[in-house]
């Protein structure tokens, strides 16, 4: 069983609310308590709209949320269907923030990833946390399922961060050109591929783009140099892909085969 996780986050939620300071709640939980709400439901209407053509609309399901953050799973059955889920999170994102966030200095990044169940990830049925109507209470447990989190830190505005096994992923799909993907960068994920700077790659519709305020291209120089670079070509992307994968073997003797949407398959390069 493979799944994909799509993580969504406020840029700027902390700074928001110390506005507030001294007043409660008062002045932000509607903004907060409606994101939780509405987004979720305007997220699926554009999964629904890219997939109106397709006799399979794929189930987005909300794992949990914490903080000022929402997490979902969903288990495409292929690299299309993939690839087209990641472009109506996008549009999702793009369209709260113009209707919810235009006047509030609130923003919002994502994370997406693969992870694959079995012996290294595994899913745990909590039964204390069951719902009272029967429903089950599931929790995913895991390095690969860690490695999101770890990645999300690298996160920014009108974009997706994406692992590598979704990445080999959506260089296959038929449908690769309705997104942009841009190699902004390498850094050391705690606990992953031990230790060796792991490769950041954004993804943005490829009709839409980056869409950065002025300030955050100013302040980040990832978000500089990929607000004006062309997407990475998809060579160079398979080698990072590539050259991780020897690593892995060369040196630590690991074996990681790519992993296979809507079929058996092995432990991808995470």
């Amino acid at each position: 069983m493979i799944r994909l996780f799509l993580s969504v986050d406020m840029v700027g939620s902390t700074q928001f609310k110390a506005r507030f300071t001294g007043q409660g709640s008062h002045g932000w939980l509607e903004i907060f308590r409606a994101f939780f709400s509405n987004f979720p439901l305007m997220l699926a209407g554009q999964v629904g709209f890219e997939f109106i053509d397709d006799e399979r609309t794929p189930s987005i399901d909300i794992w949990k949320a914490m903080g000022d953050e929402v997490i979902f799973a969903a288990e495409p059955q292929s690299a299309d269907e993939a690839a087209s889920i990641l472009r109506a999170l996008l549009r999702a994102m793009s369209m709260y923030e113009r209707k919810y966030f235009e006047r509030v200095p609130l923003r919002l990044k994502g994370t997406a990833w693969l992870v694959e169940f079995g012996e290294q990830n595994i899913e745990l049925d909590i039964a204390e946390l069951a719902a009272g109507d029967g429903a089950r209470h599931i929790d995913y447990i895991g390095p690969d399922v860690d490695l999101g989190f770890r990645l999300s830190k690298f996160a920014r505005p009108s974009s997706l961060v994406v692992s590598l096994d979704l990445l080999e992923q959506l260089l296959e799909a038929g449908n690769a050109d309705a997104l942009s993907l841009h190699l902004v960068g390498r850094d050391e994920l705690k606990g992953v591929m031990f230790g060796r700077p792991y490769p950041i790659v954004w993804a943005s519709d490829a009709d839409a783009g980056f869409d950065f305020m002025p300030w955050e291209v100013e302040e980040c120089p990832m978000v500089a140099s990929a607000s004006n670079a062309a997407p990475t070509d998809a060579v160079r992307l398979k080698d990072a892909i590539t050259d991780m994968r020897l690593y892995l073997r060369k040196m630590h003797g690991v074996d990681r085969a790519p992993l296979a949407l809507g079929g058996q398959a092995g432990a991808g390069p995470s």
